[in-house]
């Protein structure tokens, strides 16, 4: 429940923060996640010639649609889900080659933008529970929420 709540977040944010901002996706390794990436040039108009890539921290092809083709293409352990104005990336097993800043450039015709998501491996101390009688020292989840909360404001406002 609470990694829906953090992508809607995500998307909330990217939305705010307009063309260029960083959204952060936390996770552990093996888990599924899901990037955001959205734009804007099918907000008025259907557009017909429309591609869009995801790149992964290396710079490799992830997924690849071209939307006037019909010709949609990911590397295995990838999949994408297209609506008009949004094209997400799920990263159906995380692996450590997953983590650091993904690219997702959309482009039509001779206009293009580029959008960040960065995952970042969340830590054990922070996705740990205390177990009832216990105490535990560690960072609450709450304050990494809020902490990313305000480094994001704080990129986007510089």
């Amino acid at each position: 429940m609470w990694r829906t709540a953090a992508l809607y977040l995500g998307l909330v944010l990217s939305h705010l923060g307009g063309e260029g901002s960083v959204v952060k996706v936390l996770c552990q390794p093996g888990e599924r996640v899901t990037l955001p990436c959205t734009y804007h040039y099918e907000d008025h108009t259907n557009i017909s010639q429309l591609s869009v890539q995801w790149r992964s921290p290396n710079n490799e092809l992830l997924c690849h649609y071209i939307k006037h083709k019909a010709f949609q293409n990911c590397t295995a352990g990838y999949a994408f889900t297209y609506s008009p104005g949004s094209i997400t990336l799920s990263i159906l097993h995380v692996n450590m080659d997953d983590f650091g800043s993904h690219v997702c450039s959309v482009s039509k015709r001779h206009e293009f933008t580029d959008f960040s998501v960065d995952v970042v491996k969340m830590s054990d101390s922070v996705t740990s529970t205390p177990q009832s009688g216990s105490t535990q020292s560690g960072l609450d989840w709450r304050l990494v929420l809020l902490h990313s909360l305000v480094l994001f404001v704080c990129n986007v406002c510089m």
